[in-house]
Parts: structure tokens; C-alpha cells; sequence
């Protein structure tokens, strides 16, 4: 009898969890005002970044950018959550209807970021400068198959 409770309850609380983390916030539009906070921050480290290769600011802020950048890649899956594609937000469908599709996204914009973080750790401009290439196209991975165009 002690066996049957004890499967019930971990039963039921894992049916809870399960149900929890997939039902849809309430606040689509605070999901969405972060998401986009979120990707402006990453392209405010991108583009400083950028400015470190090409103007010659200092080297050893390049750790700091682009561990950054790899903090911000594993947060990303958690800024699609369903309900959040409608509203005020470039986002398509095929986000939530082709999860698999925007996990492999995810995971080369994952894998990038942290091989310019790697890159970033050592100071070497050239090895950020072709991990910039790489994040760039992982970037263009997901947007280009998951985001709508500016009009």
C-alpha cells in the first residue's frame, strides 16, 4: 500500500511539472518586451565586438564580450515560450510548429558561442574575428527560417 501511494505521488508530481513547464505564460507581451531586450543585448555585445577588432580597443575586453554572448546562447531556448508568437514580434510560427527545427538552430548558435568564447579567453583577434564570422551565420541559421523580415 506504502509502494502505491509512494507511485501516485511521484506520479502526480511529475504529471504537475510536465504540465507546468508547457503551459503558456500569462503575460505573452513581458515575454516578448524580454526576448527583445535579450537579442538587443546580444547585439550590443556583438557590436562591441566588432568595434574592439576594427577601431583597437583594449584586447582583454574581449572575454567579457563574448563569455557574454555564450551566457545569452544558453538562455535562448528559454525566450520562445509557447503563447509568446503573437503580439508586437518578428517571430514565425514555425518556431513553436517546428520545435526540432529551431533546437538544431539553438544548439549552432550554442556551439558558436561558445567557440568565440574560447577564442575570446585567449585575446587572439584573428581567432574572435573568424569566431565573428561563425556566430554571424549561426545567427542567420535562425532568422532567416524563424524571423520575419523588417519591413
Amino acid at each position: 500500500m506504502r509502494r502505491m501511494i509512494t507511485i501516485g505521488l511521484l506520479a502526480g508530481v511529475l504529471a504537475t511539472t510536465g504540465f507546468a513547464a508547457n503551459t503558456v505564460r500569462a503575460d505573452a507581451a513581458a515575454d516578448i518586451k524580454y526576448r527583445q531586450t535579450v537579442m538587443k543585448t546580444l547585439g550590443g555585445h556583438m557590436g562591441s565586438i566588432v568595434q574592439i577588432l576594427k577601431a583597437g580597443m583594449p584586447s582583454s575586453h574581449l572575454a567579457g564580450h563574448t563569455a557574454a554572448i555564450k551566457s545569452i546562447s544558453m538562455m535562448t531556448p528559454d525566450l520562445f515560450p509557447a503563447g509568446s508568437g503573437s503580439g508586437k514580434t518578428r517571430t514565425k510560427p514555425e518556431i513553436w510548429s517546428k520545435p526540432g527545427d529551431f533546437k538544431m538552430a539553438v544548439a549552432s548558435f550554442q556551439k558558436a558561442a561558445a567557440d568565440i568564447a574560447e577564442a575570446g579567453m585567449s585575446g587572439d583577434r584573428a581567432k574572435v574575428g573568424a569566431g565573428m564570422k561563425a556566430l554571424g551565420g549561426s545567427c542567420g541559421g535562425c532568422h532567416k527560417p524563424f524571423r520575419v523580415k523588417k519591413d
